[in-house]
C-alpha cells in the first residue's frame, strides 16, 4: 500500500467507523463537536463497502490531489489467467462496461497482466442523474487460485486526477505473488459483468 493510502480495518467495523470518520474530520477541518454527523456518514460509507464485499478499504491522499477512496472485491475468474484472459476481460469492460469507460490498459505486474479501465462521468451520466465520480479500476489476478482483486479508486474531483492515475498504475503494477498468507473469503461474482461489480453508482463523500 503506498504512503499516500490510509487503510481502513474492515475487520473491525467499529474502529472503521471511527477511524474513517477521523479521517473525514481532518480532511474537512470539522469544528469540534461535528463528531457525530461524522461518524454517521462514516457508519454509511463503511456499511456500503461491506455489502459490496469489500476486503479492503483505504482513503488516498496524493499532496496534489483531492482525496480519493480505495476499495477491493474478489471476484471469481476462470483458471490459468494469461494475456489471452486479460484481453477478455478488457474487450467485455469496453463492450459492456457502460459509456463512462473511457480507455481500458494492460499494465504487466508480477502476477501477469493487469486490465486498469478509466472511468470519467458525462453527459450520459448527468442525464441520468447518477454520481459524477472518475474511477479507475484494475483486475489484479492471483495466479492458480481461480481469483482476482478488483481495486476501485473513485474521486468526486478531479483535481489531481493524473498524479491519482500514476499512482494507481504503480500500484498494481507492484503487485506479486502473495506467498503462504491465507487466502480472504471469495465472495462469488462474476469478472464477466464489471458494470453490476464496479462502484459506479455509489459516491462517497469525503
Amino acid at each position: 500500500m503506498p504512503a499516500e493510502a490510509r487503510r481502513i480495518p474492515l475487520d473491525d467495523p467499529v474502529r472503521a467507523v471511527k477511524e474513517y470518520a477521523g479521517i473525514i474530520g481532518a480532511l474537512r477541518d470539522a469544528p469540534r463537536g461535528a463528531e457525530a454527523d461524522l461518524e454517521a456518514l462514516a457508519a454509511e460509507a463503511v456499511e456500503g463497502v461491506l455489502r459490496e464485499g469489500a476486503l479492503l478499504m483505504a482513503v488516498v491522499t496524493p499532496a496534489q490531489a483531492d482525496p480519493a477512496l480505495l476499495t477491493g472485491v474478489v471476484l471469481l475468474v476462470p483458471e490459468g489467467w494469461d494475456i489471452g484472459t486479460a484481453d477478455a476481460v478488457r474487450d467485455s469492460v469496453e463492450d459492456v462496461g457502460g459509456p463512462d469507460v473511457r480507455q481500458t490498459i494492460l499494465v504487466a505486474s508480477g502476477v501477469g497482466p493487469v486490465v486498469v479501465a478509466q472511468r470519467v462521468p458525462g453527459v450520459e451520466q448527468a442525464r441520468a442523474r447518477q454520481p459524477l465520480v472518475a474511477q479507475l479500476q484494475g483486475f489484479v489476478p492471483e495466479p492458480g487460485t481461480g481469483r482476482m482483486l478488483l481495486l476501485t479508486l473513485s474521486a468526486p474531483s478531479v483535481r489531481g486526477w493524473a498524479e491519482h492515475q500514476a499512482l494507481f498504475t504503480e500500484l498494481v503494477a507492484s503487485a506479486g505473488p502473495s506467498g503462504s498468507e491465507q487466502p480472504p473469503r471469495v465472495r462469488r461474482r462474476s469478472a464477466q459483468a464489471p458494470p453490476d461489480d464496479s462502484f459506479e453508482h455509489h459516491t462517497y463523500r469525503l
